[in-house]
């Protein structure tokens, strides 16, 4: 049966890690456990809502006795997070019970037989490639806030992956707003291919990325399912059916007014003006002037905001209103220092870009001016 001993600092970080990949909402127990395992000198921890995400990790360890039990991922999590930051020994009976002792600690956890812990099924003929994971984080941290919450429409709750051995083209929309993120890379992969991947999947693989490493991050991805793995974590799901929205009809050709302005300083501007817009559906109007930008707001019940950003203006003074949630989520995505707001009719939409890059694009639609 399963016996070992390892650090508390790195089981805890496994098993929260892992703790994200249960739903809690499955109608078999088991599933809310996370999986144990002892593979060599090491200990595997799986958890999978066996829909649209899998997370595993695996961690170094001292393994006396080889085995696998399930346990419930919440217990586990505050038991192993509870103890002193010592050597954690574990230790499974044949009747699922997993014993948990460090220092002055003794846990005993009943769990449930891994025999009955379904998991993903491994991937059939799939593509694999790499990228550094500073890309991956870039190309994510810009296009999946972007994705839909609305589960009556699946494909918007997933971001298109369209990959070639050039380039690697990332869009999500929840049809208020649009991010559309272009990467130029060598990417070894034999045929052009297209997948819609979860945003909860993804949101965990932001969460594991280290945003300024230059450490691979392994894609592999079959007709049905895709694997990230990066470092000693692995996370799977499956890709979504269905039709990804014709989204090059929604970018706009060109632009009549072009609005040049500080990111930072916007962003700041939009922050306090959200005092007020947020208790009138996040609504802030902008008029672009040669010279500035002036950002306003209007409540009822709170009152009003104005703030003035230096700016420049190509083309006709306008005026146009927008979610400031929407636009700020942009602005904080993006790391350049400077951004262009092209604009035509108010009622037309936004497009929002990096001054010097064109491998970003942000569609945002218009709200009524009231």
């Amino acid at each position: 049966m399963l016996n070992l001993s390892c650090p508390q600092a790195e089981l805890h970080d496994a098993v929260q890690t892992v703790s994200h990949g249960v739903s809690g909402r499955s109608t078999q127990p088991v599933q809310n456990n996370i999986y144990l395992e002892t593979a060599g000198n090491s200990l595997r921890l799986v958890a999978t809502d066996l829909e649209f995400i899998s997370l595993e990790a695996t961690i170094d360890a001292q393994v006396s006795g080889e085995g696998a039990v399930t346990v419930p991922a919440r217990l586990l999590s505050d038991v192993v997070s509870s103890l002193p930051v010592s050597d954690v020994t574990l230790e499974a009976d044949e009747n699922s019970t997993l014993k948990v002792t460090s220092a002055q600690s003794h846990y005993e956890i009943r769990g449930m037989t891994a025999a009955d812990f379904e998991m993903l099924p491994p991937l059939a003929e799939p593509d694999e490639f790499e990228l550094s994971q500073r890309d991956l984080y870039s190309i994510l941290s810009q296009t999946v806030f972007a994705t839909s919450q609305d589960e009556t429409r699946p494909i918007l709750t997933g971001a298109l992956f369209k990959i070639t051995p050039e380039v690697i083209q990332v869009v999500s929309t929840d049809t208020y707003r649009l991010a559309l993120r272009k990467l130029t890379a060598a990417i070894r992969i034999q045929r052009p291919r297209e997948a819609i991947i979860s945003h909860r999947a993804l949101r965990e693989v932001l969460r594991v990325l280290e945003p300024e490493s230059d450490q691979p991050a392994s894609l592999a991805m079959s007709d049905n399912q895709v694997t990230f793995s990066i470092g000693s974590v692995t996370i799977a799901s499956r890709l979504i059916e269905g039709q990804f929205p014709n989204y090059e009809k929604v970018l706009p050709e060109g632009s009549e007014r072009r609005l040049t302005v500080d990111n930072k300083a916007l962003a700041a501007a939009l922050r306090r003006a959200l005092i007020v817009a947020r208790e009138d559906a996040n609504r802030v109007v902008l008029k672009g002037t040669p010279e500035s930008v002036v950002v306003t707001a209007d409540s009822q019940d709170v009152g009003h905001v104005e703030e003035t950003v230096v700016a420049s203006l190509e083309g006709e003074e306008t005026e146009v209103a927008f979610n400031a949630r929407y636009l700020l989520e942009a602005l904080e995505a993006i790391p350049d220092e400077s951004v262009v707001l092209e604009l035509s009719e108010p009622l037309s939409p936004g497009v929002l870009k990096p001054l010097d890059s064109e491998d970003y694009t942000y569609v945002i639609m218009p709200m009524q001016i009231m």
